[in-house]
C-alpha cells in the first residue's frame, strides 16, 4: 500500500498567512494600547470629579450661609489630578 502526500493549500500562499498572522498580532496590540489609553482616562475624569465635588460641597455650605453668590474658583489646576497616561 503506498501513500499519497496531499499538498495542502487553503487558497493562500504561505507568505501571505504569515502576513496576516503579524498583520492580526499588530492590530491586537493597538486594540490593547487604545482600551489601555480610554481606560486611564476615565479615571483620570473619574478623580478629578470627584475632586471638584469635594470643592463645590465645601462651598455649598459656605453659600448657604451668605447673602453673595459664591463661585467655585477652578483656576488653581495644580489641586487637580493631572492626565498622565503612563504613569504607574
Amino acid at each position: 500500500m503506498q501513500f499519497r502526500r496531499i499538498k495542502w493549500s487553503p487558497g493562500r500562499p504561505a507568505g501571505k498567512r504569515a502576513q496576516v498572522s503579524l498583520e492580526l498580532a499588530a492590530g491586537i496590540v493597538v486594540v490593547f494600547i487604545l482600551l489601555f489609553g480610554t481606560l486611564q482616562v476615565f479615571l483620570w475624569m473619574n478623580k478629578r470629579l470627584v475632586q471638584r465635588q469635594k470643592d463645590y460641597e465645601a462651598k455649598r455650605v459656605e453659600a448657604g450661609n451668605s447673602p453673595v453668590e459664591v463661585q467655585i474658583d477652578e483656576s488653581d489646576q495644580s489641586k487637580y489630578p493631572k492626565l498622565n497616561i503612563f504613569a504607574k
